[in-house]
């Protein structure tokens, strides 16, 4: 990070974050220090608390100085040189923190804010404000960090193998409890179930069943209903979480009963093949474009329009989040080994559709999977 910096002529960077459970607001910092901050954000009460959930840590050439609504906890983080931590009632804010420490750095001229998308509109605009921060030549950049993050080391890859176990138990546990009478949140509970004593946390369960009788009810909100399942129904879930701060991602669909209609049958197949071809494609040294028009020339060639589709990418990096790299057509990212990604299709054909998922790291000899490949349609 320090090296990036002086490459790019600032003295420091300025990196918010957001605890709470706002996993993709928070991955930075805690790539850089190991901390996470864990209070959900809640609006201020004057004179009690302000900046719940809210953290900051600035880089400097020889400091890392942590700001953090909490104090007393020098052991949840890694080479941080210095905590201004607050809590309880009082005056003190997060930007008055900030503000001060920089006061106290005149070395420091020119700042990188990182992560400006953590930061509230409140924080936002008194920091823009302050005559000390005015006086700084500023500029952003959102992805500095996350660039660093794109090759994960040893330990990070077992984390993220660990996830992805935890997802696969997840859904055997789900799709063994799917049969005509059962009901979608009983599923749900069972993956639910499953994550929790494995000592993760469930992000999302995106189910969307489509029903056999036809006219299915949009059932999007909440996510996942009561509603009982009936014979010949497609039932899809795309489960997302983390374990210890790195996220597993899968997706699988099956029909209730097991017996596909031929509507049914190529959604699935379209789905898995994209998936397939665009891992098949994957290995140290290809253009991650050119990775991706593998999976997007599949779905032209069956008459679906690969920007149109449920989600305009073939995938997405793991780590700390849903994150870079983007599998996109367009992408001129090399592949390196190290990297993590997800590779996903949602098809649709007729009045049906299908999804598929995996896990990989690129390893040097091409792509590996998280986790053993399981496919639940033909369970």
């Amino acid at each position: 990070m320090r090296t990036l910096l002086h490459e790019r002529g600032h003295d420091a960077a300025l990196v918010w974050a957001r605890g709470g459970g706002s996993v993709d607001r928070y991955a930075d910092l805690r790539y850089l220090t190991g901390y996470y901050p864990v209070f959900p954000t809640i609006r201020d009460l004057d004179g009690v608390w302000s900046d719940r959930g809210l953290a900051a840590v600035l880089v400097t050439a020889d400091e890392v100085v942590l700001f953090a609504d909490e104090v007393g906890v020098d052991d949840s983080a890694s080479g941080v040189t210095t905590w201004i931590g607050r809590h309880g009632s009082g005056s003190r804010t997060l930007v008055g923190d900030v503000v001060g420490a920089l006061a106290q750095r005149p070395r420091v001229r020119s700042l990188l804010l990182v992560a400006t998308d953590a930061m509230s509109g409140k924080q936002a605009r008194s920091l823009a404000v302050e005559p000390a921060f005015a006086e700084l030549a500023v500029a952003d950049d959102n992805d500095i960090v996350e660039g660093l993050r794109l090759c994960k080391s040893a330990a990070e890859i077992s984390l993220l193998r660990e996830a992805a176990s935890i997802a696969d138990e997840a859904l055997e546990a789900g799709f063994a409890a799917i049969r005509p009478g059962a009901r979608e949140a009983d599923v749900v509970a069972a993956m639910a179930g499953v994550v929790t004593r494995r000592e993760a946390v469930l992000a999302n369960a995106f189910v969307y069943t489509f029903q056999s009788a036809g006219g299915s009810e949009d059932n999007r909100l909440p996510i996942h209903s009561s509603r009982v399942f009936a014979d010949g129904d497609l039932f899809t879930v795309d489960l997302s979480g983390s374990y210890a701060g790195y996220f597993f991602d899968l997706a699988r669909s099956v029909v209730v009963g097991g017996h596909p209609t031929p509507d049914q049958a190529a959604s699935y197949e379209l789905a898995r093949a994209t998936v397939d071809a665009v891992v098949d494609a994957f290995r140290p040294g290809v253009v991650l474009g050119d990775a991706a028009r593998a999976g997007s020339d599949l779905l032209r060639a069956a008459g679906v329009d690969p920007e149109r589709a449920e989600f305009t990418a073939r995938g997405h990096g793991l780590g700390l989040g849903f994150e870079a790299p983007w599998i996109r057509d367009d992408s001129t990212l090399v592949l390196e080994p190290g990297m993590v990604v997800s590779v996903e299709q949602f098809c649709f054909v007729g009045d049906t559709g299908a999804t598929f998922e995996r896990n990989l790291v690129i390893t040097e000899d091409g792509a590996e999977d998280l986790v053993a490949v399981r496919d639940f349609w033909a369970d």
